[in-house]
């Protein structure tokens, strides 16, 4: 049985009614402009403050969603008040962009506002770190970079991510680029319902 841990009031909002929105058109684009237009989570954080959210896989486009990642925001990772927030679209969209033996299993990006001025924060003082447990993740499950492009290009960025046990987790430095996580088709044939 998964855990729903909510992460801010407008969230639970957003879980209790089971859907997620399209970003904003007062907030900077970011990357909701380059694959991943839909706000899946939100925190808003004072400078210094550690946090963490937990996302859902809203966007799979199957009965068989991945459940609840877990975004961990260290202490010091912005020396600036901001609203953290974690983006994705869905699985389908990614999966023309990857080999037809991979399965786009998770997608992510992020878009960090400086509260202030409201403009973009695209690097980290510290890393921000991603984790997900789930049957779909396996030790042959490839952790991907999407370029901030029209047309974005999927370059391997699997070097530091740790997968363990179905649980795959990797620190992003910086809310630049996208992700998406791939695992082989035949890792998921095996998993009747996948």
């Amino acid at each position: 049985m998964r855990n729903y841990i909510t992460i801010s009031i407008s969230a639970v909002a957003l879980l209790l009614v089971g859907s997620m929105v399209s970003a904003r058109s007062g907030d900077p684009a970011g990357l909701t402009q380059y694959g991943y237009p839909h706000v899946v989570g939100t925190i808003t954080l004072n400078a210094g403050q550690s946090g963490s959210l937990k996302v859902p896989d809203q966007y799979s486009g199957s009965k068989n969603a991945m459940g609840m990642a877990t975004v961990t925001i260290p202490k010091g990772a912005f020396s600036v008040p901001v609203k953290f927030q974690v983006l994705a679209s869905r699985n389908s969209a990614w999966d023309n962009k990857v080999s037809s033996s991979q399965k786009v299993v998770a997608n992510f990006a992020y878009r960090v506002i400086d509260t202030n001025n409201g403009k973009l924060v695209k690097q980290f003082q510290k890393p921000v770190t991603y984790s997900v447990n789930d049957p779909m993740i396996t030790s042959d499950s490839i952790y991907w970079a999407t370029t901030p492009k029209s047309n974005p290009k999927i370059i391997n960025a699997n070097k530091a991510t740790m997968i363990s046990n179905h649980t795959l987790s990797h620190p992003q430095p910086v809310a630049t680029v996208g992700w998406i996580i791939t695992t082989p088709r035949s890792d998921l044939s095996s998993n009747s319902g996948y």
